[in-house]
C-alpha cells in the first residue's frame, strides 16, 4: 500500500468523473475515554465524561459546541463504561437530532488513544478532514476560523496533516491552575508550522535539551512556553492512516506528534492555531483542571457555556438565574434566611441549605440537603448528597449519593466517591480518596491504564448494575450507615464508626497536591510544608479555601477579621481585592525576574504581555504595578516577596527620603521606556496617578508595603515622573481637576502635589507668553 508520505486524498474525496467534488459532511471524533486514572476512584464506577461539571455532564459541553459549530456527523468512541455512555446518549436529545448525527463506536479492548484511532480507521467512517476532540473539553472557540486555515493549507499542500489548537496562558497558570506539566513548542512564526513539541513526560529536570540543528535548519523559530495545548485538532484522514501504519503509536502527542516531527523526511506537517484572547478552550484532564474550568465557567470566561444560559437540558430542563456576586440558582431552591450563600456559587433545584450555614465558591447539585451550621468553601457537591449539621469542608469533591454525617470535617483535596458515608465527627485527612470499592492490590505505575470498574477483594461479587455491584450484606450495611447507625463492615479508622467506604492510598511516586481539586499553595510548588506559616501562601489567588484548615496563616487571617468585627458579607466583598493583590504580585514578580536577569525590554514585553493576556488585563494595569515595583525597590521587601527576590531590596529604608528619588531616577533611566510603551493614553496615566496615591497611602493591595516613605516627597516624585516622560502635563492636570470635586479626605495627595502643579502652570504660562512675543 502507499505510504503516508505519498498518500493524497482518500478515494471518497477524489473528484467525481463528471468533475464535481463529492460533498463530505463535517465530521468529528470524540474520545469518550481519557485512558488515564487521574479521576479514580470515581471512574471505577462511572465514566469521566458523565461526571458533572457545574452540574452538567462534561460530554454535553463538547457535543453542544460541535453541534453549534456546524459539525454534521459525530462519532463518540467508548471504551470503559461504554454501556453507560451508550445508554446516556440514547436517552438524550442527541439521539433525535437530524442535523447533528451522533453515533457510538465501542471497543472495550483498547488501552490507549492510539488503539482507539486504529479502530476508528478500520470502521472506515471518516470520509474527509475531521475534528478530533476529547469528551471532557469545554470551548466557545470559532471552529470555522481554524477550519478555514487548515483547508487553505491542505489545498496547497496535501501533507499538512493536522492543525493543533492552542491558547496563550502563563507557565504558572498552566502548572498551578491546570496541573499541566511543562510544555515547550517550537513554532515557525510565519507559517505557524510546529517544529518542536517537548512535554515533561516524567523528567525531573528543569532544563530542556534542544538539538542545535533545529535552529540552523529553520530561518526563524519561536520557542513558546506560554501555550496551552487545548487538545482540539483538525485532522486529515492521513492521521488515521499513520496510526494504522505505526502500531507502536499509543499516544497522540507523545508518539504521533513527536514521531511526525522527528520523521520530517516523510514530508508530513503539523501546524498550530492560537486562539484570540476572546475565545476559550480547555480540557478537564485532572481534578485541578476540573476545579479551574468550573471556576472559569462560573466567572463567565466560557460564555455562552454559563449556567444561566440554560443551553444544556438535562432530565429536567435547567432554570438557572444569575444574581449578584455570580450566584446562580435554579427554581425550587430553599435557603435559610440566616445562612450566607456566595459569592461564586451554583445551586441546583430542590436543594436546601440550613440555618447559619456558610457556602461559597462551590457548586451544589440537585436534591442536595445541607444542614445547619455548615461551613463549605470551594467544593463540588453532586446530586442527591446529604450533609449533616456542623460539617466543615474545603476544596472537596463529593459524588452523587454520598452522606456526610454531623460535625464531620473534610480537609482540602478530599474526593468522596459515589454513596460513600463519612461518619459522625470524623475528620478526613487532606487529599484523601474514599470509595466503596477497595483499591486494587496492584497499583498502576503510570497514567496510561483504563478507568475500568475494577473491584478489590472486599468489593461486590455481584455484577448487577441495579444493585451497584454490592452484595446483599454490603447493601444492608450501607443503608444502615446512611442512617447514622454504627456498622462493622468498613474500617472505622478510615471513615468513622458510622461510615462506609475504603480510603485509597496515594499513587506511587505522585505528589498528591499536584492534581488535587484543592488549589496549589506556594509551599506545594516549592516543596515546603503546607502547614508552615512562612510558606503556605496560595499561588493562585484562592486564599478563601484555606479558611477552616489547619493552616496557621489562614487561621491568623480569619482571626484578624473576626477581631476587627468584619462580617462574612464584608469578607466576601474583599475577594475581588484579594484577586487584585495576586495580580499585582504576579506583575511585580514577572518584572523583577526581567530586572534581575537583565532582560532587554523586548523580552520583558513578551513576558509581561503573556501575563496581560492570561489575566485579561490592560497595558495600563501592567504599567501601574511595574511602576510600584520600581518604587518598592528602594524600600525593604514587601509582604509575600518571593525568596529569590528578597536580595534585590535594601534591608531598611533610607533615613533621608530624598535618597529614594536618587535611586528611582537610575531605575527609571533603564526602565522608563517600558512604562512609556504601556501607557497608551492620558487616561492610562491618570490611572497610574490614582495607583500612586494608593501606594503612598499604603492602601488596598499596598498595605504594609512601606510606600508611605514617599509621601513627604510626593510632589518631587511627580516632578521626576514628569521629567522622565512617564506622566504628561495633560494627565496631571486631568488628575488634579478630578480631585477638586472629591471629599476633603481624598485630597491628601493632590494637596501635597500643589507646589509642583503650581510650578507646572507657571511654566506653561511662561511658555505661552514667550510664544506670543
Amino acid at each position: 500500500p502507499p505510504t503516508t508520505a505519498t498518500m493524497g486524498k482518500s478515494g471518497k474525496e477524489k473528484v467525481k468523473e463528471k468533475g464535481e467534488m463529492a460533498r463530505v459532511p463535517l465530521q468529528a471524533v470524540v474520545l469518550a475515554d481519557s485512558f488515564t486514572t487521574r479521576f479514580r476512584p470515581t471512574t471505577v464506577e462511572r465514566p469521566k465524561v458523565l461526571l458533572p461539571l457545574v452540574n452538567v455532564p462534561m460530554l454535553e459541553y463538547t457535543l453542544e459546541w460541535l453541534a453549534s459549530s456546524g459539525v454534521e456527523e459525530c462519532y463518540v468512541f467508548c471504551c470503559a463504561h461504554a454501556s453507560q455512555i451508550e445508554a446516556y446518549l440514547q436517552e438524550s436529545r442527541w439521539s433525535s437530532m437530524t442535523s447533528f448525527m451522533v453515533s457510538t463506536i465501542v471497543s472495550t479492548e483498547c488501552i490507549s488513544a492510539g488503539e482507539a484511532l486504529r479502530v476508528i480507521e478500520q470502521k472506515n467512517v471518516v470520509r474527509g478532514d475531521f475534528v478530533l476532540i476529547s469528551g471532557d473539553t469545554v470551548s466557545n472557540m470559532n471552529l470555522a476560523a481554524v477550519l478555514a486555515e487548515h483547508r487553505a493549507r491542505r489545498a496547497k499542500d496535501p501533507q499538512a496533516m493536522l492543525t493543533m489548537v492552542t491558547m496563550q496562558a502563563s507557565a504558572r497558570h498552566l502548572s498551578s491552575r491546570l496541573g499541566d506539566q511543562p510544555l515547550v513548542m517550537g513554532i515557525d512564526p510565519v507559517t505557524k508550522q510546529l517544529r518542536l513539541y517537548e512535554g515533561d513526560w516524567g523528567s525531573d529536570s528543569h532544563f530542556l535539551n534542544v538539538e542545535a540543528p533545529i535552529f540552523s535548519e529553520h530561518q526563524a523559530l519561536q520557542l513558546r512556553t506560554d501555550l496551552l495545548d487545548c487538545h482540539i485538532d483538525i485532522c486529515a484522514p492521513e492521521v488515521l492512516f499513520n496510526f494504522q501504519d505505526n502500531f507502536d503509536y499509543q499516544h497522540i502527542r507523545r508518539d504521533f506528534v513527536t514521531g511526525t516531527l522527528n520523521e520530517s523526511e516523510f514530508g508530513n506537517k503539523i501546524y498550530t492555531y492560537e486562539l484570540p484572547p476572546t475565545e476559550y478552550a480547555a480540557r478537564v484532564h485532572n481534578l485541578r483542571s476540573y476545579d479551574a474550568i468550573s471556576r472559569d465557567m462560573i466567572n463567565r470566561w466560557a460564555y455562552p457555556f454559563v449556567p444561566d444560559q440554560n443551553l444544556l437540558p438535562l432530565s429536567a430542563a435547567p432554570s438557572y438565574t444569575l444574581g449578584r456576586q455570580n450566584i446562580y440558582k435554579e427554581e425550587g431552591v430553599a435557603i435559610s434566611r440566616s445562612s450566607t450563600v456566595g459569592p461564586s456559587i451554583v445551586i441546583g433545584t430542590s436543594s436546601s441549605i440550613g440555618e447559619g450555614s456558610v457556602v461559597k465558591h462551590s457548586v451544589i447539585g440537585r436534591k442536595c440537603v445541607i444542614g445547619a451550621g455548615c461551613d463549605i468553601a470551594g467544593s463540588y457537591i453532586h446530586d442527591n448528597v446529604t450533609i449533616g449539621d456542623g460539617v466543615r469542608m474545603t476544596a472537596a469533591l463529593i459524588c452523587e449519593g454520598a452522606v456526610i454525617h454531623t460535625n464531620a470535617v473534610l480537609e482540602p483535596g478530599c474526593v468522596v466517591s459515589y454513596n460513600v458515608v463519612i461518619g459522625r465527627g470524623f475528620e478526613v485527612p487532606r487529599y484523601s480518596r474514599v470509595s466503596l470499592h477497595e483499591q486494587p492490590a496492584v497499583q498502576e505505575d503510570s497514567d496510561d491504564e483504563l478507568e475500568y470498574s475494577t473491584q478489590g477483594a472486599g468489593a461486590a461479587a455481584s455484577t448487577s448494575e441495579d444493585d451497584g455491584g454490592f452484595t446483599p450484606e454490603m447493601a444492608a450495611a450501607l443503608a444502615a450507615a446512611k442512617e447514622g447507625m454504627p456498622v462493622q463492615f468498613w474500617n472505622a479508622s478510615e471513615v468513622g464508626p458510622s461510615g462506609a467506604g475504603h480510603r485509597w492510598e496515594p499513587r506511587a511516586g505522585e505528589e498528591e497536591w499536584r492534581y488535587s481539586v484543592a488549589p496549589a499553595t506556594m509551599a506545594d510548588e516549592e516543596g515546603g510544608d503546607a502547614t508552615n506559616d512562612n510558606n503556605a501562601n496560595v499561588s493562585d489567588g484562592e486564599e478563601w479555601w484555606l479558611a477552616g484548615t489547619d493552616n496557621p496563616k489562614a487561621q491568623k487571617g480569619v482571626a484578624a477579621k473576626a477581631e476587627a468585627g468584619e462580617s462574612e458579607a464584608e469578607s466576601d466583598e474583599s475577594d475581588e481585592d484579594d484577586l487584585e493583590q495576586v495580580f499585582q504580585r504576579e506583575v511585580a514578580e514577572t518584572f523583577l525576574r526581567c530586572y534581575k536577569d537583565g532582560f532587554d525590554q523586548s523580552n520583558a514585553v513578551v513576558e509581561l504581555q503573556g501575563l496581560k493576556l492570561a489575566e485579561n488585563r490592560t497595558f495600563a494595569d501592567l504599567a501601574r504595578y511595574i511602576l510600584t515595583a520600581l518604587l518598592s525597590l528602594g524600600l525593604p521587601p514587601p509582604p509575600l516577596t518571593a525568596k529569590e527576590n528578597v536580595s534585590l531590596y535594601p534591608a531598611k529604608a533610607p533615613e533621608n527620603p530624598a535618597e529614594l528619588l536618587v535611586s528611582l531616577r537610575k531605575r527609571l533611566a533603564a526602565w522608563g521606556h517600558l512604562l512609556q510603551r504601556f501607557l497608551k493614553s492620558d487616561d492610562d496615566q491618570v490611572e497610574v496617578l490614582l495607583t500612586l496615591e494608593e501606594f503612598c497611602g499604603e492602601e488596598a493591595v499596598f498595605a504594609k508595603h512601606g510606600g508611605g516613605k514617599y509621601t513627604p516627597i510626593f510632589a518631587k516624585l511627580l516632578h521626576l515622573l514628569y521629567d522622565g516622560d512617564i506622566l504628561s502635563e495633560e494627565a496631571l492636570v486631568a488628575w488634579a481637576e478630578e480631585k477638586q470635586g472629591a471629599d476633603e479626605n481624598e485630597k491628601k495627595f493632590s494637596n501635597l502635589a500643589e507646589p509642583f502643579m503650581t510650578w507646572l502652570q507657571e511654566a506653561e504660562s511662561e511658555e505661552s507668553s514667550d510664544e506670543d512675543e
